[in-house]
């Protein structure tokens, strides 16, 4: 596939800089992570920008978008807000969103509070753990990572985290073509941020079913990976899913597979996108 040639923009914003960056032409796709930034993205961004425009950005606090204040904490509403000036620079007419894992979050409460700059939203695997059962236990063990954070340090609170949330740590592969992906020192700033800033007000967030089940409001999908298993967000996904009294749509693979960097194969995950996106509204 052609690499794509991505023009960044600039926009300030109440306590930040924002960075985002466009490719294509066509109706107007935003590809949204947290704490995942444009870089994770573009791969999938290819299959969409032949006929789309798609748009990427870095929240605030990462990658190219830096914070007055690098502790404020990454409020779900203040990061919708973003989206929807970054969106507003780049369309007047409703856009498609993507969200992924803190980034559906994100989608959420941009469906929410701004539902005239939306079309489609799809939130897949937002990290919700207020929809679910055992919530109290959840935010237990959230506030235990980020108390270990502070205690005993990144690794130690990255391992926590990895096992609440469900994910298996890979084995190293002697064979491998090529070795597994490190962490740079970014990813590593990034993942700290995350875990001190990002993970309660994240995981914890309401949104707005209200807002969200209004006829007003812009066609919805909650989605989730279909080898994802019993891990936390496939969980949050369906959780919210049944309040909002939608089926829960399966995408290839589990939480990011199409970052491949990771391994991933953005192929199967943006055909699938590509469906979800061209359904009718009534569907």
């Amino acid at each position: 596939m052609t690499t794509l040639t991505w023009t960044s923009h600039q926009l300030a914003a109440p306590g930040a800089t924002l960075h985002y960056e466009t490719a294509g032409s066509g109706p107007v796709l935003a590809l949204v992570g947290h704490p995942m930034g444009a870089a994770d993205f573009r791969d999938l961004a290819e299959h969409f920008a032949t006929d789309h425009t798609v748009v990427l950005t870095d929240p605030r606090g990462f990658g190219a978008s830096p914070l007055e204040n690098d502790q404020d904490d990454a409020d779900p509403e203040r990061l919708a807000d973003d989206l929807a000036a970054v969106l507003g620079a780049v369309t007047s007419e409703p856009a498609d969103v993507f969200g992924s894992s803190g980034g559906a979050v994100t989608a959420l409460a941009f469906a929410a509070r701004h539902p005239h700059q939306a079309r489609t939203v799809v939130a897949h695997e937002p990290p919700l753990v207020e929809a679910l059962p055992d919530a109290a236990d959840l935010r237990t063990g959230i506030d235990d990572i980020v108390r270990t954070l502070h205690e005993h340090g990144p690794e130690a609170a990255f391992g926590a985290f990895m096992a609440l949330a469900g994910f298996e740590a890979p084995e190293p592969d002697p064979t491998a073509d090529r070795p597994m992906h490190e962490p740079s020192a970014e990813d590593m700033r990034a993942g700290y941020r995350m875990l001190a800033h990002g993970l309660v007000p994240i995981c914890t967030y309401h949104p707005d079913l209200t807002a969200l089940a209004a006829s007003t409001a812009p066609r919805l999908v909650v989605g989730a990976g279909e080898e994802s298993g019993t891990m936390l967000a496939r969980r949050c996904a369906e959780a919210l899913a049944a309040q909002l009294v939608i089926p829960t749509t399966l995408f290839p693979g589990d939480h990011a597979p199409w970052v491949t960097s990771m391994g991933g194969d953005p192929a199967p995950f943006a055909a699938r996108l590509r469906e979800v996106l061209d359904e009718p509204a009534t569907a």
